[in-house]
């Protein structure tokens, strides 16, 4: 009763709702995934119970701190446990796992926003230990929360936070199952079986019940995709097609590598990822031959340097060695003068041809 009333004050979702489990079937529930997300009647039941199941420190603890870091044998033993009542294929564990992940973390920010920030001292945060996290956990989690290095990063979080200027309307359901209705949507104008786009999941996610965006930016955005779109549309590509799926990171800027932006936890290899982030292998592809072109002509102008130098030094060396011989000469000649002065008879010159 207690909880449920601090959810009704946060105005938050409470507990998943497991009736399913309670139920009388034959066999176990199947489920489907679609790019690492589950889609389907079936989809949202495993989401609750994985959502359950992640948020239990008994199951999952939390004194890992990092998902990483977290005993493969308790992640397995709660995949056992998700099994005994939905099918899917051994492949498919690292996405439930994505999700167990996801409710963990979610959990730690909850016990951290309820019980460790509205006390200053260590001792209260201790004393005010949530009952259903172990002591021994607590303690690690508060230490890790007042670490300098955990308070810095959760700064620079909040900050990023603060820069997101869209907020999605999609609710709990998946940006992917967003995509599915789009696709099943019997008004859609486009071929069977063509995938949704991301500027028409932006759109459904970012749009009101009443159709309108969900503020000035969105809206913004929208307009920009559109012109975009339609121009594309006048020259010939189909609205359906890569290039128009590329008008979305033109607008709101590239994806990061193996995501791709309204598609939520959906995996993509590196060969499905989006046109631009291909053209932005290819600009770097470029980028780098242009590098290595410069490279080997800096190196070619350091050969050429050297062997300058080298002929440079070798002439000087020459030089030097001509000097010396005229120097040589020079004396030579002198002292034949002197000779000759010696032996002349007086009157005559040293220059037998001088006047």
């Amino acid at each position: 009763m207690a909880e449920e009333q601090e959810d009704a004050h946060r105005n938050v979702r409470g507990k998943a709702k497991l009736a399913f489990l309670g139920r009388t079937r034959v066999g176990k529930l199947p489920v489907s995934f679609r790019d690492g997300v589950t889609i389907g009647p079936i989809s949202t039941e495993l989401s609750a119970l994985a959502g359950r199941l992640g948020r239990d420190a008994n199951l999952l603890p939390f004194h890992f701190l990092k998902w990483p870091l977290v005993d493969i044998d308790y992640k397995d033993r709660v995949i056992r446990e998700i099994k005994q009542h939905f099918e899917f294929p051994d492949e498919c564990n690292k996405y439930v796992l994505k999700q167990l992940n996801t409710a963990w973390n979610d959990e730690k920010a909850d016990l951290k926003r309820e019980y460790f920030i509205p006390f200053a001292t260590r001792e209260d945060r201790i004393a005010n230990r949530p009952d259903k996290v172990p002591e021994d956990q607590w303690t690690v989690l508060v230490e890790y929360w007042e670490n300098p290095k955990t308070l810095e990063k959760a700064g620079k979080n909040i900050l990023n936070r603060k820069r997101h200027k869209i907020m999605h309307t999609g609710g709990s359901k998946s940006f992917m199952k967003h995509a599915v209705d789009i696709e099943e949507d019997p008004e859609r104008d486009a071929p069977l079986g063509t995938p949704a786009t991301r500027l028409e999941i932006f759109k459904k996610t970012h749009t009101r019940k009443d159709k309108t965006p969900i503020n000035e930016l969105a809206k913004e955005k929208m307009d920009q995709m559109k012109e975009l779109a339609d121009k594309a549309t006048e020259e010939g590509s189909s609205m359906y097609s890569t290039e128009h799926d590329d008008i979305f990171t033109q607008v709101m800027g590239p994806d990061s590598r193996g995501r791709k932006r309204c598609f939520g936890r959906a995996t993509f290899p590196r060969e499905l990822s989006n046109a631009t982030y291909n053209r932005d292998n290819a600009e770097v592809r470029s980028l780098k031959e242009k590098v290595v072109d410069v490279q080997e002509d800096l190196k070619s102008t350091k050969e050429e340097l050297k062997n300058t130098q080298e002929q440079f030094s070798d002439l000087k060396s020459t030089t030097n060695a001509l000097q010396d011989s005229l120097k040589d000469t020079m004396d030579e000649l002198a002292m034949m003068k002197g000779y000759f002065r010696l032996f002349l008879p007086d009157g005559m010159t040293t220059n037998p041809i001088a006047p």
